[in-house]
Order: C-alpha cells, then structure tokens, then sequence
C-alpha cells in the first residue's frame, strides 16, 4: 500500500523553489512566501516578481497547505507547546479537532 498525502484545507502558503529543490531563504532564515488559497493566480504573480526582483529567474511556485506565517515570538509558543505536548499552533484547526477528539477518547476509554 502507499501513503498519499491529503490537504486538509486549500489555504497556506506559496514559497519559492529552485530547480534544485531548495527554498528561497534570506541570510535570518526567513522564507520567501506570500499567504494564499491554493491555485490564487495574483498571489503566485505577486510571488514571481518578488523572486525576479531578487534576481531569481529560474524556480516555481510550491504551495504548502495549512501553513500560515509566524512571528519569531509566536515560533517560540509554538515550541513550547510543542515540548508540553500541546497542538504547537493553537489556530491549527484541523489539529485542534484530533487533539479534542483524542482527549475524549481517554476519558471514555
């Protein structure tokens, strides 16, 4: 059997990918990224010319579902949460729901 990876919303982000497969990074580590709903035409345009004016002429856009940009403050939240055994990102929805669903679960069982 093979696993197939299921996108759970058609919200995210689009990043730039070079041909080798690497992601556009600056020298912080922050990834070049615009928010967007998956196939959003102005929004992967809008990526485009950022990556062009960066002088990035090769490369596409790839489209990562449900994720969303943090703040550095937020990223430190989310790894503590993470490190109590909490959902990291307390607006993941879809995380949120399993975790609800699991707890019950424990109390029932």
């Amino acid at each position: 059997m093979k696993a197939t990876p299921v996108d759970e919303v058609n919200w995210g982000i689009y990043v730039w990918q070079m041909p080798d497969g690497s992601i556009v990074r600056d020298e912080d580590d922050n990834t070049l990224n615009i928010p967007s709903v998956r196939g959003d035409i102005s929004q992967i345009k809008k990526l485009k010319k950022a990556a062009q004016e960066l002088g990035l002429e090769e490369g596409h856009p790839l489209f990562f579902s449900g994720h969303r940009r943090i703040t550095d403050e937020e990223l430190e939240e989310q790894k503590a949460r993470a490190q109590m055994g909490l959902v990291p990102d307390p607006l993941d929805m879809p995380a949120m729901m399993e975790y609800v669903r699991d707890m019950r679960e424990m109390e029932l069982g």
